[in-house]
């Protein structure tokens, strides 16, 4: 079998024994008998299962680096997989011999679909969070539990005030690595167009959802002003959205723009359609925090079923090694790594 990861230390063989025996576990799933949810079942076997190789790699490669900087040992460590889904990482993490895991979601169903998995391969974790990150830091506290590692894949993307996310992790968790991966890769000419044109789709169906917010919810507005703020106002979650109309009903002052480049976000949850930002914007967030920046580049998945993809992968991942400039325009995902003031 391919190397999950390519490091022979001690922390390197572990992951690669426990990634081993995760994928041949992975593998005897029948995922669809065991009573997920229906988008449960469609997520994992489109977003995993035929992936499952690169999933549980890039698992392996978030833990070994996220661990190695924290300068603990496995067994020692305390790690939450925050957003985590159905994944593998919180699997992983318990596999290995973390001290604690914890699985967090903002959705029930992600989190029962999750335990269904882990029991399904005898993999249960510590805890089960359901929640936001406030809610979550604070069931932690109430539970006295003192994370290391807080780590995510392609959720911080999605967060609607990132910024408020480092802050609030400060606060509760001053002393966790917050270790996450994207595939929001502002500086990989492919990806940022990908983000682009992902977010001039997306966007057609989020103006026509605030435009029927306004029409049902603020009748006093005429056609023309509808129409023109519900363009205006791409970028606000609904209370947001609420407030600037209500200003403008008052004072006639049009909102001011509330997104970053292209990106656009729906406006019932607050969740950003791939929030496309420049390195310099994680860093000044991170930093606003007390917090340190490093970010680094991802790799390429080199397990897909056309061997050309393969190969271009391989050559791709060399390349990303050996510079990191042309890491940063070939890397398919990022990683995005606040330090806290102790690891500087």
């Amino acid at each position: 079998m391919d190397r999950f990861i390519p490091h022979n230390d001690p922390l390197g063989q572990l992951l690669q024994t426990e990634s081993e025996k995760l994928f041949g576990l992975m593998q005897t799933i029948n995922v669809e008998n065991l009573g997920l949810s229906e988008h449960g079942v469609e997520y994992f076997l489109g977003s995993h299962y035929k992936r499952i190789f690169f999933s549980i790699q890039t698992s392996a490669h978030l833990l070994y680096n996220s661990i190695t900087l924290s300068k603990k040992r496995v067994g020692e460590v305390v790690i939450m997989d925050y957003g985590a889904g159905i994944g593998s990482l919180y699997i992983l993490a318990k596999m290995i011999g973390c001290k604690k895991v914890i699985y967090n979601d903002i959705l029930e169903e992600w989190k029962q679909n999750a335990l269904l998995i882990a029991k399904a391969i005898d993999k249960d974790v510590d805890e089960y969070i359901v929640g936001n990150i406030d809610e979550t830091l604070e069931v932690l506290q109430q539970k006295g539990i003192v994370c290391d590692i807080i780590t995510s894949r392609n959720v911080i993307e999605h967060i609607y005030k990132l910024d408020l996310f480092y802050n609030i992790i400060n606060q509760y968790q001053p002393q966790a690595i917050v270790y996450s991966s994207t595939t929001a890769n502002f500086n990989n000419p492919a990806m940022n167009l990908q983000h682009i044109l992902h977010h001039r789709r997306v966007e057609k169906m989020y103006v026509k959802q605030r435009l029927e917010f306004l029409k049902n919810n603020f009748s006093s507005l005429s056609k023309p002003e509808m129409d023109k703020l519900a363009v205006l106002t791409r970028g606000y979650e609904k209370s947001e959205l609420i407030a600037v109309v209500e200003e403008f009903l008052k004072f006639g002052k049009l909102p001011e723009k509330n997104y970053y480049y292209t990106n656009t976000c729906d406006m019932n949850y607050g969740v950003w359609a791939e929030n496309l930002l420049p390195f310099s914007l994680h860093k000044v967030m991170v930093a606003a925090s007390g917090r340190s920046c490093i970010i680094q580049p991802g790799f390429w998945d080199t397990h897909y079923s056309k061997p050309w993809k393969n190969k271009m992968g391989k050559i791709f991942n060399v390349l990303i090694a050996s510079n990191k400039f042309f890491g940063f325009l070939l890397a398919p995902f990022i990683y995005i790594v606040a330090l806290p003031k102790s690891e500087k």
